[in-house]
């Protein structure tokens, strides 16, 4: 077995205890993985990211109090170098996208065997990447370029990604000005201008353009 030294430092985020719990429990017979920190919510996994210093994070996007993708907006903000490794259901090919292009390293389905997930970890850390062939196939067909009316996210700036899926979550302007420390002011500021950018009325037209993406959790 590894040294601790050596070993790849992990902080893994999944609101369900028991799916959370069997993969730590996975990861730790490995060998060559310590999970540092465990949490069940987006709040306290960028606190213990920006803590703890992983070498690797591996997260839920499905999660309460903040949703995985602001959750990455969030910490990358604090920890440009973070290294995330997205461990999720979602298979929708533009939930992919939206993750490539919040600075995700990787995506990794929970229905994957352990050996993908362990790899996943792997390449990560080394400073690869690991997204599944469909995005792959997608990107280099010019698919997720910024042009592409699937990626609308690429349109809007990191901030305004933060303020667009806390909107499509059902947050009110005055819980993601508190959530993502702003003013309320700031806050329906980028709101607006994310309804300019996606050439939306209002929020209940944004919410429907976010389900016709595979954008909502």
């Amino acid at each position: 077995m590894s040294s601790d030294k050596n070993k790849i430092r992990i902080v893994i985020a999944d609101d369900h205890t028991l799916v959370r719990q069997s993969i730590v429990q996975m990861l730790r017979q490995q060998g060559d993985f310590e999970v540092v920190q465990e949490c069940e919510d987006g709040v306290s996994l960028v606190q213990a990211a920006i803590q703890k210093a992983p070498d690797v994070i591996l997260m839920d996007i499905s999660m309460p109090k903040m949703n995985g993708l602001v959750a990455i907006d969030k910490l990358l903000d604090n920890r440009p170098d973070a290294k995330v490794l997205v461990l999720t259901m979602h298979d929708e090919i533009e939930y992919m996208h939206a993750l490539h292009t919040s600075g995700a390293r990787g995506y990794v389905l929970k229905e994957s065997s352990t050996e993908q997930l362990s790899e996943a970890i792997r390449v990560i850390h080394e400073g690869g990447t690991f997204f599944p062939n469909a995005l792959t196939q997608s990107l280099a067909s010019g698919k997720g370029s910024s042009t592409d009316d699937t990626s609308i996210l690429n349109n809007l700036t990191r901030r305004e990604r933060e303020v667009f899926h806390l909107v499509v979550a059902g947050r009110a302007t005055k819980e993601i000005a508190v959530l993502l420390d702003m003013s309320y002011k700031t806050a329906e500021n980028h709101r607006g201008r994310i309804l300019n950018k996606l050439q939306v009325s209002n929020t209940a037209e944004l919410i429907r353009l976010a389900a016709r993406k595979g954008l909502l959790e």
